[in-house]
């Protein structure tokens, strides 16, 4: 009987497991489906702030050029929470507390002259570039 009751609940904890891995993995395609676009275009405008350019009409150019870096980017997930915000996990009184912790970002990762990381907050519109 015990043997019994101990197989039922591995089969249900599977179950559990199985459907939340599934939402989870439905999710996360709808949400870089649905924000990769914004993503790519704040990355983009990040990119060109970070290496000193601005987005005037003689840097048409070389925006075309991020931009096209960030539309072939390879991988792309959601995570939540960045480590771009320097917080302690005690530290919730800190007012990036919630983009460190909380926020959800989608992830880009280009290759290309150099290797890079962009993390774009979701929730706050904002993205964070990273030479790898």
């Amino acid at each position: 009987m015990r043997a019994i009751v101990i197989a039922f609940a591995a089969l249900a904890a599977i179950k559990v497991w199985t459907q939340d891995r599934m939402v989870r993995a439905a999710m996360s395609e709808a949400l870089i489906q649905a924000y990769r676009e914004r993503a790519q275009v704040v990355c983009a405008r990040e990119t060109l702030k970070e290496s000193g350019k601005d987005a005037s009409r003689e840097a048409a150019k070389p925006a075309a050029a991020s931009v096209a870096l960030w539309s072939s980017a390879e991988a792309a997930e959601i995570t939540i929470g960045a480590k771009v915000a320097d917080v302690m996990l005690w530290d919730y009184n800190n007012p990036l507390w919630d983009v460190r912790y909380r926020h959800p970002h989608l992830v880009l990762t280009a290759s290309g002259a150099r290797s890079l990381k962009c993390s774009y907050d979701l929730r706050a519109g904002v993205a964070f570039v990273q030479v790898l």
